[in-house]
């Protein structure tokens, strides 16, 4: 199986693997420098408030000695660490807004805040 895994070094956010980001709950108490129980107990408060669909994030991957572990996409990894307070959690928010805003400082975008039945766009 391919995947790609997030790792930050020296304050830099690098990319490791190929194919799509996939990662276990070890693997991203790792790169937010905290717990496992603390991603633990964030995903399961996730996944129950229904923030994120379980079916889209959340993959069971099962090794060849029958083994298993579950693995979470790019998805459920920024969610989480905008819950997480460390000091890898900043850095990486700050790099998923830095990548967002340069993908979208070339559309214009068009945010309402409260919309009433006679609205209209130009």
């Amino acid at each position: 199986m391919k995947r790609k895994i997030i790792n930050i070094e020296n304050g830099t956010v690098h990319f490791s693997g190929s194919g799509d980001i996939w990662m276990t709950q070890h693997e991203i108490a790792d790169l937010l420098e905290c717990f496992v129980a603390k991603i633990n107990a964030n995903v399961r408060s996730i996944l129950k408030n229904r923030f994120l669909d379980e079916n889209k994030v959340c993959r069971t991957y099962t090794y060849k000695k029958g083994n298993s572990v579950e693995q979470y996409n790019l998805e459920m990894i920024i969610a989480l660490s905008f819950r997480v307070r460390s000091y890898n959690a900043d850095i990486f928010r700050e790099f998923i807004v830095r990548k967002a805003i340069i993908e979208t400082a070339s559309r214009q975008i068009l945010i309402c805040s409260n919309w009433d039945q006679n609205a209209m766009l130009n």
